[in-house]
């Protein structure tokens, strides 16, 4: 291993911080190792005489007259990434590669010359320094933006200085972070604790999740996460003012002032949830009072075209929300419980996440078996309250709707024997939440909604619309 200050090798995990999310895309793996190698040479073992003025600025052509010698630029990525120096084992470091970054086998072939690429491109997929110098520039502005230089100046008078600590590094704090998994709110974090390592090189525990955020947009979430994570580090955490273009309402985009509390994961995409205004169409409807009213909302990262930092002391903030000038270092009293454990809890209370939404009653019936193998002795049994047919019938006539037809259980199943095999459960549901329609559509004939009769109509709907597009080739198949 490498063993001065800047002594990391040049793990997947690193190389794809460096390269700002996209490893996989064409050119960023060079680019990665090129930004490793410059970081050496800056803080580490590759010694290097780089003449600065007296308070250690220099420029970036000052660097590439020292560092960029005809031997660095003969180096193939192979000769960089596998060197007995580094201590990595290639067969792993491969499989890292794929699994992380989609890069397939041909390409592999291709970027380690095991293969003939095009001619005009052979050199450049190879060895990472064959670059012009502009290239070389754009890669000090990287630096600069993941903050491991500091610059002044513009264009030919850009100077740069090093800094006096490094900044944090993500892929290293995130392995260690999950020898507690505290960011995981069940046991799953214990399962995490057992395997936060490869085990002789073997990486044992692998999480796989639905992640629909797409790449081209992933530097865009990587700057978003890091302008997040500077703020939370604030005392008092600031007000943001952030774009959001909302699918909900048809690609609107809203120009918003909110508090930023926590980052949650759920089902296919991080969101941001916070406390303040949302995303609310213009109607003659609605009032000012109930539009300008602060509430929860869980905005989807790639979805947050801007966010920039605004000050609590800011005039533009309504009058409740600005911080007492005598105890400047204090949140708002209308913001300082809106907490991450406050959303975890809200998230728990029922089933769906979108917190800003009320909560309601909901009846179910699942069928016995697959109520004894999927949902009792599981997590998910905290959510649901089992009942007897007949403390079912109660809660079903007890509902005003149900009241207002004159509906009744007996009266469903009377001709419908599978209620005596089935479990009828109570729980509570955030109203007009999708999360809750996808959970149980996907559950699907094994679950039955009885209350509340809107919810009910709309898995209806949905059934219904899907047997239109199934039943004309139903017997022909």
């Amino acid at each position: 291993m490498l063993d001065f200050g800047f002594d990391y090798p040049p793990t997947v995990e690193l190389l794809d911080y460096l390269a700002l999310g996209g490893l996989g895309q064409p050119g960023n793996l060079q680019k990665a190792v090129r930004l490793w190698v410059m970081l050496r040479s800056l803080y580490g073992d590759l010694e290097i005489s780089l003449p600065t003025d007296q308070q250690g600025w220099f420029s970036n052509a000052q660097w590439r007259e020292a560092c960029v010698q005809p031997e660095l630029r003969a180096k193939s990525l192979r000769q960089w990434l596998f060197a007995e120096a580094t201590g990595i084992d290639e067969t792993h470091w491969r499989q890292s590669l794929i699994t992380r970054s989609g890069v397939t086998a041909d390409r592999w072939l291709e970027l380690f010359g095991d293969r003939a690429s095009p001619p005009t491109a052979a050199g450049a997929a190879t060895c990472p320094f064959q670059v012009a110098d502009r290239t070389l520039r754009n890669d000090f502005v990287t630096l600069e933006k993941l903050g491991w230089l500091t610059a002044r100046g513009a264009a030919s008078q850009r100077r740069y200085r090093k800094v006096q600590q490094f900044p944090q590094f993500p892929w290293l704090s995130a392995t260690l972070e999950l020898t507690t998994a505290h960011f995981i709110p069940n046991d799953l974090a214990m399962v995490a604790d057992h395997f936060p390592q490869p085990i002789n090189g073997v990486q044992r525990f692998i999480l796989d999740v639905e992640y629909i955020v797409s790449q081209s947009v992933s530097q865009q979430v990587d700057r978003l996460l890091q302008d997040l994570k500077s703020l939370w580090q604030q005392t008092p955490v600031p007000p943001v003012q952030l774009t959001y273009r909302s699918i909900r309402y048809y690609e609107t985009e809203f120009e918003l002032i909110t508090y930023p509390v926590c980052i949650y994961y759920f089902q296919r995409a991080p969101y941001l949830f916070a406390f303040g205004q949302t995303p609310q169409p213009q109607s003659p409807h609605t009032s000012a009072d109930a539009a300008s009213r602060p509430n929860w909302y869980d905005y989807r990262l790639d979805r947050i075209l801007s966010l920039q930092a605004l000050s609590w002391a800011d005039p533009d903030l309504p009058g409740s929300w600005q911080v007492s000038p005598s105890l400047p270092q204090r949140l708002p009293p209308l913001f300082a419980e809106k907490t991450p454990t406050w959303v975890e809890r809200e998230v728990a209370a029922a089933l769906g996440v979108e917190i800003h939404r009320p909560i309601a009653p909901l009846l179910l019936r699942f069928e016995r078996y697959f109520y004894g193998n999927y949902i009792a002795n599981t997590e998910r049994a905290k959510l649901f309250l089992e009942m007897d047919f007949e403390q079912a019938e109660q809660r079903f006539q007890a509902d005003p709707e149900t009241q207002h037809q004159g509906l009744s259980l007996a009266q469903w199943f009377r001709d419908r024997p599978r209620h005596k095999s089935s479990v009828f459960c109570g729980a509570q549901h955030r109203l007009g939440d999708n999360n809750v329609v996808m959970r149980l559509r996907a559950w699907g004939p094994n679950v039955e909604v009885l209350l509340p009769l809107s919810l009910r109509q709309r898995m209806t709907d949905d059934l219904q619309e899907t047997w239109t597009l199934y039943g004309n080739s139903a017997g022909r198949l």
